[in-house]
């Protein structure tokens, strides 16, 4: 980083001292950014690691402390501690961008100037979006890291930590109980959800930093209930906090249902949302994949052409019979019509059929119950004619 830093700095220096045009400074940082600020994105992936490195050896090491001090004291330091020395790279990218965009402002329309900075600031952005994105992958898995060392698994046991894994949402609710114990009362009891973008693990806090895992499964093995379809004796609850939670498939391969309680409608709700995936979109963790039979020449920007045995996994599906999806396994992007591919048996496929399963036997569920209480009602006015 330093390296990089030292080289970029000398050949701005350079070329500002042969010319003042802000063409020179534009051409300096297309330059670099085109080709050697790929240092950056390594350099800003590592920052959550340079933190808790830091924060590690302030706590253990007193002889660290005692040199890092001495060092800030130095008149150099201007005062300032090194974890802004630390943070001055990404800093750097960003007021590059600054400066792209300050110097695309104020020079003429379709001049040289214009174009260089254009394509300054073009590989200048990429470069700082790249960035960010991977700091926010790092946190992702921090994050994913910090919960797994928190998590006691009581159930089957399975790895948390993953590059296409992220936490969505965690919180507490009342679990309702559903039958009455011995002495014919209801026993709620608190239960904590952690929710991920393709897993839910439903937990009980154990102490003040630790979760006892009682189950998982997987995210599109949930459906959700809410308002007046929760079928259950609700009476003394606040129904509007309410939802019922079915999970079809668990770790052990058996389906059990959950009656939960949140703190306020607002939370019910949004928990609600992130539970519910929309319908006809999918995600890489969870989507169907196609096998194309007849060949498709994609004509206009966005398609996708095929060739017969082409697997392309599903991104998204329309009412209007087309679909978008990504090749394996180059990951190349398009649409195309569905009438040209086949679906293939996947576990995607298995979940989805098992979902279907669920919507039929609850559909003939609330069927049967309100016929039979169409026919106590009907026997009870029977009985009450003279």
């Amino acid at each position: 980083m330093r390296e990089l830093s030292q080289k970029f700095l000398e050949s701005m220096v350079q070329n500002l001292g042969s010319s003042l045009f802000c063409e020179v400074l534009c051409n300096v940082v297309h330059h670099y950014a085109s080709r050697s600020f790929s240092v950056y994105v390594d350099y800003i992936r590592n920052m959550p690691s340079q933190k808790h490195t830091l924060i590690n050896l302030r706590k253990e090491s007193p002889r660290f402390v005692e040199i890092l001090n001495k060092l800030e004291e130095d008149p150099c330091c201007n005062r300032l501690p090194l974890d802004s020395f630390l943070s001055l790279p990404f800093q750097r990218i960003s007021h590059l961008k600054v400066l792209m965009e300050t110097v695309l402002k104020r020079t003429p329309s379709k001049s040289d100037v214009q174009a260089s900075a254009e394509a300054a600031l073009s590989d200048i952005s990429e470069v700082l979006e790249v960035c960010n994105r991977e700091l926010g992958k790092m946190k992702q898995i921090e994050e994913l890291v910090n919960i797994a060392n928190k998590a006691e698994f009581e159930c089957k046991a399975l790895p948390l930590v993953s590059a296409s894994r992220w936490l969505i949402r965690d919180g507490e609710m009342t679990q309702l109980a559903l039958n009455e114990n011995i002495l014919g009362q209801k026993k709620n009891c608190p239960v904590h959800l952690i929710l991920f973008n393709d897993l839910l693990l439903v937990t009980s806090k154990k102490g003040s930093d630790k979760y006892a895992v009682h189950d998982h499964v997987h995210r599109s093995l949930i459906e959700v209930t809410e308002g007046a379809e929760v079928e259950e004796d609700l009476e003394g609850y606040d129904v509007s906090r309410v939802f019922k939670l079915d999970i079809l498939k668990n770790h052990r391969g058996i389906p059990f249902r959950l009656l939960l309680q949140a703190s306020t409608v607002e939370e019910r709700d949004s928990w609600i949302k992130v539970l519910r995936s929309e319908e006809g979109v999918y995600e890489e963790w969870d989507c169907p994949q196609v096998r194309c039979i007849q060949a498709y020449d994609g004509q206009q920007p966005g398609e996708l052409s095929l060739q017969p045995e082409d697997i392309v996994s599903i991104i998204q599906k329309t009412s209007d019979g087309l679909m978008e999806g990504r090749r394996v396994p180059n990951g190349e992007r398009g649409w195309f019509p569905a009438k040209c591919v086949i679906e293939i048996p996947n576990e995607h496929v298995q979940r989805r059929n098992l979902c279907q399963r669920h919507h039929v036997l609850q559909a003939a569920a609330s069927m049967l119950k309100r016929r039979n209480v169409g026919q106590d009602q009907h026997t009870t006015i029977c009985f009450n004619k003279p």
